[in-house]
């Protein structure tokens, strides 16, 4: 059994709750068509990249992702594009969209298009960007109005405080403005204009880079916000949050990579009553089948095994001590690095060796949940070479696979398919990425 498979028996239900967009006035009207031919559907994903942005709301919790379709090239540089709303469906958005918030960035005519339906859901938003419309105003208020009266919630971007631009807001659920388009002076001028202006609008926030940018934004009435700022360190927060029980978690760790033997696991995990008592609740779980329970941390080991044991440690490392709301989306997002990296080269690589990527991507984001430096954290670990290497030097035979998983991450299609070709991947890596994700869904209980 990999390591993966057991997550789903041994992570407790998410602790944060996930966010719920209003669901439409209406359901569509329009009728659903029926899915393209299998054979069109396999070149079109060939020809497509699919990327996803975390999207975080006002308490820092992953509440949904930026989903994008991006043109592969060919080997000469020349873009050829599929279909979007095809790869959509086929990434599995709609179901998600029954979930948690998908926002996906339309042109005005696929706005248009019947068969968007496909991917409506109760928590699907559609983004429009007016710069890329090429319309007049008259034209895009009809699409909005249309789409409007058909249950679908459209957000905005590309904006300013035009009095042109007013009935288009005024028709629009939200506005999304970028950071990466504006100084910061005047995205605080349009986002508090725009508040003021049109108070219904649920106010987006893209290419936040930093924590301080992330402040600002929840100071302006923003609800949910993207950008690097997810996964970076927050350098206003005050000390390391590395408290006893995640130095408990560390030893056991250790101690189980050194094959030390139950008594002294026990011994260990008595020094923290929260890391004992989850410990016996896990082996007197249903799960785990017994008739007679538990009653010494020796024989909760023995039940769970050093395997399960193992990734529960590194999985409690993210939820140990004073929690913050952002720890569960730092963990969501380690899962599911961790589980694409897996799954990657399965078949063609040794089960230790997936096992060991599916390391790499769990642990890619330690520095920043412990707010410590990453030499500092695997000083802590011991830890293959091969392991280490790629997450303090970026080097090894681990490396380019973390770079493939962090460029499709950051939406850079590219470079993304540059490394597959490199790894000499096949398959259909949209599939992969879209599994992962929901394996790592399905770990944390949030579906």
């Amino acid at each position: 059994m990999s390591f993966s498979s057991l997550f789903s028996r041994f992570l407790g239900q998410s602790s944060a709750p996930q966010i719920s967009p209003p669901p439409p006035s209406a359901p569509p009207t329009t009728p659903v068509p029926a899915p393209l031919p299998e054979a069109l559907v396999r070149r079109q994903q060939a020809e497509q990249w699919l990327t996803r942005e975390e999207i975080l709301d006002g308490k820092n919790r992953l509440c949904g992702y930026l989903f994008r379709s991006q043109a592969r090239t060919t080997a000469g540089g020349e873009e050829v594009s599929g279909d979007l709303i095809q790869t959509l469906v086929d990434g599995g958005i709609p179901g998600f969209a029954q979930r948690r918030l998908a926002l996906v960035p339309v042109s005005p005519a696929l706005l248009a298009d019947e068969r968007l339906a496909l991917l409506d859901g109760p928590h699907t938003l559609y983004l429009l960007d007016l710069r890329q419309s090429g319309r007049l105003p008259e034209a895009l208020l009809q699409s909005l109005t249309q789409a409007k009266e058909a249950g679908r919630r459209v957000a905005l971007a590309g904006l300013s405080l035009d009095p042109e631009l007013a009935p288009l807001l005024d028709a629009a659920f939200g506005a999304l403005l970028s950071l990466e388009n504006y100084t910061l002076s005047q995205f605080e001028r349009l986002a508090r204009g725009l508040g003021q202006r049109h108070p219904h609008l649920t106010l987006i926030a893209s290419g936040v880079p930093s924590w301080p940018e992330r402040r600002l934004c929840g100071a302006l009435g923003f609800t949910y916000c993207l950008g690097p700022f997810a996964t970076a360190p927050d350098e206003e927060e005050k000390g390391e949050r590395l408290n006893e029980s995640r130095l408990v978690l560390i030893e056991m760790l250790n101690q189980l990579r050194q094959e030390a033997d139950l008594s002294a696991l026990g011994e260990a995990a008595k020094k923290d009553p929260g890391v004992a008592l989850h410990l016996l609740r896990l082996a007197n779980s249903p799960a785990a089948g017994l008739v007679t329970p538990v009653a010494s941390l020796e024989q909760a080991i023995l039940v769970l095994g050093r395997e399960r044991l193992y990734r529960w440690l590194t999985v409690a490392m993210f939820r140990t001590g004073q929690t913050r709301d952002r720890d569960e989306a730092l963990l969501e997002i380690a899962l599911t690095r961790a589980r694409f990296m897996e799954t990657l080269d399965e078949g063609r690589r040794p089960r230790q060796e997936c096992e060991e990527l599916f390391l790499v991507g769990l642990l890619s984001l330690f520095d920043v949940l412990l707010n410590q430096p990453m030499d500092k954290v695997l000083a802590r670990l011991h830890l293959a070479e091969e392991v280490r290497s790629v997450l303090l030097r970026s080097e090894g035979p681990y490396a380019p696979y973390l770079a493939l998983t962090l460029a499709l991450e950051r939406g850079l299609g590219p470079q993304a398919r540059s490394w597959a070709e490199k790894l000499g991947l096949e398959g259909d890596l949209n599939a992969l990425n879209q599994a992962a994700l929901s394996w790592a869904e399905s770990a944390l209980q949030l579906g």
